[in-house]
């Protein structure tokens, strides 16, 4: 199924087809910008400080935390705003590429994935929900489904620059594996 957002990435298609992404998931994320971005910057301090006292991904942060808060805290902010398109599928491509090149394994995203997964639908409160006029879990799947869509593009780009760097194909990877 090709997707109506005009990106052209087929295993961004089938992932949008699966799981039924949207512009209705588009126009919730931006309904609950007003009321969530406020709260970002105390998710980020949470998060960083779940990094810190953990002596693996601690290491990664000496010298740069107040730069990758800023930058963490700048990535969520656009969840809610940034227009869903081929420009932003680049933009996530280019993070998982940084983080190849920067040797950020991609058990970052899926810690930073796995700890909004958690977090954000608590702050979605009932009230809220019913504050903007929608359904509390629906704003909650708009919200699992982006941060999927973003693991799954920064992830896809990471593996990527490894097969580029190691000069293996995924053809030939996908033979070796099989």
């Amino acid at each position: 199924m090709k997707n109506s957002f005009g990106i052209t990435n087929e295993d961004l298609d089938v992932l949008l087809d699966i799981n039924n992404f949207t512009n209705e998931d588009i126009d919730r994320l931006r309904q609950l910008q007003s009321v969530i971005e406020t709260r970002l910057p105390a998710l980020t301090e949470r998060f960083y400080v779940h990094l810190q006292n953990n002596e693996t991904t601690a290491v990664f942060l000496e010298g740069r935390l107040e730069a990758l808060k800023a930058t963490h805290l700048q990535w969520m902010k656009d969840l809610f705003t940034r227009e869903f398109n081929e420009e932003y599928v680049a933009f996530l491509w280019n993070i998982g590429r940084v983080h190849a090149k920067l040797h950020i394994a991609p058990l970052f995203v899926a810690a930073s994935m796995s700890f909004l997964r958690s977090e954000i639908p608590s702050i979605i409160s009932k009230e809220i929900a019913d504050g903007l006029g929608k359904n509390r879990a629906d704003l909650i799947a708009s919200v699992l489904k982006i941060l999927d869509i973003n693991q799954f593009v920064i992830d896809s780009s990471y593996n990527d620059r490894l097969l580029e760097v190691t000069g293996i194909s995924k053809k030939l990877l996908q033979r070796l594996m099989g």
